[in-house]
């Protein structure tokens, strides 16, 4: 970014870009283009400022890949209560920053433990593990998993199931059946459900929980959630991602919760049409 792009983008909360974004995409869809519901999240807004919930301070630096800018020295931007206060200044010459940019927190004490790395590699592969775009802790990647359930089912062989299934599970069996499907009506939705060989339950072992993760756009939003499935199904094992779904979903919008129960009839629907099948 250049000391303009930082003034502009990471100037105030109020003010972080995605408003403008969304008029221009809005133009766009008027002229027959996109829709503007799509594509919003992670590109601005409050996903930044979050830093300043762990932190007393959050410096940026940056490099601008332009042209025009390529002699200038790199950025940095600093505040330290993420409020609208910030400075921009030229970064040391002895602070290395190529084209490019980098974010330092600097940590309050209560937050600390945030800096151990096994801590870290927990909360990056438990919500990010399927992002398309790779994931270093100390140089070695972290997300090393492929999101197997947005591909075409043809693409994916028995064996990469059956790994999956352990590794979402916890469980040492093969499936029974695996059930991939991808619907676009009512809800853009990609599923992969399995259907254990065996259920603890029946072992005596305790009542399971639910056995399916919620993800948009691969990032998790619930692991084991309670909503998507009815309880006659916690034996089933797998992962539900949906675009139509927000990455901040409440229970209490009625928004939201409508969106979860057209998503339960989709999956239920899907789920006992395979199991007739199974049964012929």
């Amino acid at each position: 970014m250049t000391r303009d792009d930082m003034i502009s983008n990471l100037g105030t909360i109020a003010r972080s870009g995605s408003k403008n974004f969304l008029n221009e995409l809005k133009l766009q869809e008027d002229a027959g283009g996109m829709d503007v519901s799509k594509g919003i999240i992670g590109k601005f807004g409050v996903g930044f400022y979050s830093a300043f919930m762990v932190g007393d301070q959050v410096d940026v630096r940056s490099k601008s890949a332009l042209t025009d800018h390529a002699n200038e020295p790199a950025k940095v931007w600093s505040s330290d209560n993420g409020a609208g206060s910030f400075e921009v200044s030229d970064l040391d010459e002895n602070v290395r920053q190529e084209r490019g940019s980098s974010v330092e927190i600097f940590l309050k004490e209560e937050f600390w433990h945030y800096c151990d790395e096994n801590k870290l590699e927990e909360i990056l592969k438990r919500y990010s593990n399927f992002v398309n775009f790779p994931i270093f802790l100390n140089g070695k990647r972290v997300n090393t998993i492929d999101a197997i359930w947005v591909k075409d089912p043809k693409e994916v062989d028995e064996e990469t199931y059956a790994n999956f299934y352990k590794y979402i599970s916890n469980n040492i069996d093969d499936p029974l059946d695996t059930i991939h499907f991808r619907a676009d009506a009512p809800l853009d939705v990609k599923a992969l459900f399995f259907i254990p060989s065996f259920h603890s339950e029946k072992y005596g072992m305790g009542r399971m929980e639910p056995g399916v993760n919620l993800y948009s756009r691969k990032v998790l939003i619930e692991a084991k959630s309670p909503d998507i499935l009815p309880d006659w199904m916690r034996f089933v094992k797998g992962v539900v991602d949906s675009e139509d779904l927000p990455l901040a979903i409440s229970r209490e919008k009625a928004q939201d919760k409508s969106l979860i129960a057209k998503l339960r009839s989709v999956l239920v629907r899907k789920f006992i049409a395979h199991i007739s099948k199974m049964a012929k």
